[in-house]
């Protein structure tokens, strides 16, 4: 494993909206996927109210533990957007009017087909010594720093989404490469997605010295998924590096117990994984869904391309359209009910021969809260399938409340479709 250290990076999310629960923060998330690939780290992220105390205190400790900083929120022309003038006091700095930055705002406003006038608010009034950047999607420029004494950089940025997005991509990151360049590293992971088998199970009873194993390789973090365990495995190097310790990696798995439950060696959705193979082997498929409501085929309905191999569901919510639909037997539906592993198949049947598809999988269960049993009791799947040599059923029990079980039932229903298209 490399022993470099990544650039270290901390945000501040400034916004009282954030904290009173009017506004959901989105830039967090999005940074700290982003910082990865780009090879940083994402040291720390604070929520703070538009406060400047608050902001001072937070830009402290946030500039002790990384050497980027990187804030959302509070730049805007409004009374209550406090960073500007915070950043300009706490480095000591005076807000003074600036022509180059009145040239930055101009620019804004065209891109939006609006003329800027220096009445109409304060931005071109920056801190001494700090460099504005355009806002590809928004009016307000960014405001960034410098500081040469401490090697310390820190930028801010728009709180809306889709500004903050872009001005990171398009104008922090430049910076960041230029004050930089010579401590930016790739980063990588190898993600074994594994199901059917609990994450105590992995490590205390199939596989007791896996974590100290693959820590030879590098980070190691273990993160349930909707139908089973993720282990991750990150590091830094270069391509060459990473494909090595990929196939490492991938050769311990295969000779330990767990081998048979992994069915992903990556991070690709299983929906676009689904998709992906039917393209490739040009076979047809659908499915029929009754708690799941239509969900595992808006899954794949989601994707481009996905017309080329979906012909359809059908949503048998009801018993009557199991039986006059689906032709599922009414024997069977009264001598073991709507959930189990023979309605199921009877269900997946019925479907391929209804939409002539090459593979159809069913998915019959109960996601709760109510209408479980002490013998099927809420978390009760039965998925089916059927292809062209062969139909049949598996039954499953998962945890979690409503949404999350019928979003396991499909995540499941996409496994087991995949497993029929390999």
């Amino acid at each position: 494993m490399s022993v470099n250290q990544p650039l270290c990076v901390s945000m501040i999310v400034i916004g009282d909206e954030i904290l009173n629960g009017r506004t959901t923060d989105l830039n967090g998330t999005w940074l700290s996927k982003f910082l990865f690939k780009k090879g940083l780290q994402l040291k720390s992220l604070r929520f703070i109210r538009d406060d400047s105390e608050e902001i001072n205190a937070a830009l402290s400790a946030s500039m002790l533990e990384s050497d980027i900083v990187i804030t959302s929120g509070g730049i805007g022309p409004t009374l209550d957007d406090k960073t500007k003038n915070t950043l300009a006091s706490y480095f000591g700095k005076k807000i003074v009017e600036n022509n180059d930055v009145a040239k930055i705002v101009t620019e804004n406003y065209i891109r939006f087909g609006r003329t800027w006038t220096k009445e109409s608010n304060h931005y071109h009034f920056f801190p001494e010594d700090f460099l504005a950047t355009a806002n590809p999607k928004g009016l307000a420029p960014g405001i960034t720093y410098y500081s040469p004494e401490t090697n310390k950089l820190i930028m801010a940025g728009p709180g809306v989404p889709r500004e903050f997005t872009e001005i990171v991509e398009v104008e922090f990151f430049a910076l960041i490469k230029k004050y930089f360049q010579s401590r930016l590293l790739e980063n990588y992971q190898t993600v074994i997605r594994t199901t059917g088998v609990p994450e105590e199970k992995i490590f205390f009873e199939l596989c007791p010295t896996l974590w100290s194993d693959l820590e030879v390789f590098g980070k190691v973090s273990s993160l349930p998924h909707t139908i089973g365990i993720d282990i991750v495995v990150s590091y830094n190097g270069d391509e060459k590096f990473h494909l090595e310790t990929q196939k490492k990696i991938k050769d311990l798995i295969t000779s330990t117990p767990l081998s048979t439950q992994v069915w992903q060696y990556g991070n690709t959705p299983i929906n676009e994984l689904v998709l992906k193979k039917a393209l490739e082997k040009k076979c047809t498929f659908g499915f029929a869904e009754s708690c799941t409501g239509g969900l595992t085929s808006s899954k794949i309905t989601d994707l481009s391309g996905s017309s080329a191999v979906f012909h359809g569901g059908v949503i048998s919510y009801d018993n009557s359209v199991k039986e006059n639909v689906l032709k599922v037997k009414n024997e069977t539906l009264k001598k073991v009910g709507a959930v189990s592993v023979e309605v199921a198949e009877e269900m997946a049947v019925g479907l391929r021969e209804l939409l002539k598809c090459d593979y159809a999988v069913s998915i019959t269960g109960i996601a709760g809260p109510t209408g479980g049993t002490p013998e099927k009791p809420k978390g009760t799947v039965a998925i089916g399938f059927a292809g062209p040599k062969s139909s049949g059923a598996k039954l499953f029990h998962f945890p979690g409340d409503r949404i999350r079980l019928k979003d396991r039932f499909s995540d499941m229903a996409l496994l087991i479709m995949l497993e029929l298209i390999e």
